[in-house]
């Protein structure tokens, strides 16, 4: 059978296999078809790097990227659901274990905020192992930095007790020299 040279070149470049190519030329792929599509391709030395090892067209295009962790390069899916973000399982922990990344980090969490402009450590006794939050009105709506007071768990209870009065009065200056310092 004489073959179109030119056609199947044309034919070539936009096919992903011998299947491909043989379905594009003669309308569909049989046995006998396909041999002789792919003597044809092999005895003229026709350029078929691109076809893909499986004979299948690719769904997803292989792209390299840079794992933001390590820095090593490689390969993902581009596009897939589970496109690849990190080189490997031990990146990708370190990478969503805690922080932004993780999926139930919330930004608008008061400890959060709180920790982003109070040292972690209680402002009454300097406890640093375990410090709770303090809405300073009382209000758990409202979480910005000048209503929460990083307090130990003790005195974090005093506030809520018969023995706010205790610690009051160093409280409030705290709240008022923070607001101070935020209006520079």
């Amino acid at each position: 059978m004489d073959f179109d040279e030119t056609r199947i070149k044309e034919l070539i470049k936009t096919s992903y296999s011998y299947d491909e190519l043989c379905k594009k030329y003669f309308g569909y792929s049989k046995g006998k078809n396909l041999t002789m599509i792919r003597n044809f391709v092999n005895n003229r030395s026709l350029d078929v790097r691109h076809f893909d090892i499986k004979h299948n067209k690719r769904k997803y295009e292989i792209i390299e990227k840079i794992c933001p962790v390590c820095g090593k390069i490689f390969t993902a899916k581009k596009g897939h659901i589970k496109e690849k973000i990190t080189c490997s399982y031990s990146c990708s922990n370190s990478l969503f274990r805690s922080g932004e990344n993780n999926g139930n980090w919330d930004n608008d969490v008061y400890r959060t905020t709180c920790f982003k402009h109070h040292d972690k450590k209680c402002i009454i006794c300097g406890e640093e192992n375990i410090v709770a939050v303090h809405h300073y009105d009382c209000n758990h709506e409202n979480n910005s930095p000048d209503n929460l007071v990083p307090l130990c768990p003790t005195h974090h209870q005093y506030m809520h007790s018969n023995f706010a009065p205790l610690i009051i009065d160093k409280i409030r200056k705290y709240v008022e020299d923070f607001k101070n310092k935020i209006k520079k």
